[in-house]
């Protein structure tokens, strides 16, 4: 049985309401802003899908959506293989030397927030700067 009391109170659900407003309202408002015709963001002159087509008429843009698509194709293949073999390893081998350290670096990243792995990612390509700019001088 389960010994947590359970209230269902309409404060509750007023809290929540104006939590996922808090959230998803300003999403909601730029989707609405983005079929503006006019170019300044404040004034609403009308709909009109006039910067969709500009957006897809930049070469230079289209060229970045293009190599972000094919990474996020490729690393997520990566994952898949890598995940899969790694499911492999635990469920065959079972209980080995490592094997707590092993399913560390599995689940790390799903625990890890993304803030934390950009500051990791900074803070490393920095110190790679500093390291092959000296190198680069000593040459």
């Amino acid at each position: 049985m389960n010994d947590i009391p359970v209230y269902n109170s309409k404060l509750k659900w007023c809290i929540l309401a104006a939590g996922f407003t808090f959230l998803y309202l300003p999403i909601l408002i730029l989707i609405i802003y983005s079929f503006n015709e006019n170019r300044l963001v404040t004034v609403w002159s009308g709909f009109s899908f006039k910067w969709y087509f500009e957006l897809l008429e930049d070469d230079l843009l289209m060229g970045g959506v293009k190599l972000s698509l094919m990474i996020g194709f490729l690393s997520a293949s990566a994952a898949v293989i890598l995940g899969t073999i790694a499911a492999f390893v635990l469920n065959r081998f079972g209980k080995f030397k490592g094997e707590t350290g092993f399913a560390f670096m599995i689940t790390a990243p799903l625990v890890m927030p993304e803030v934390i792995t950009g500051l990791s990612l900074l803070l490393l390509f920095i110190a790679m700067g500093q390291v092959f700019d000296s190198l680069a001088k000593e040459a």
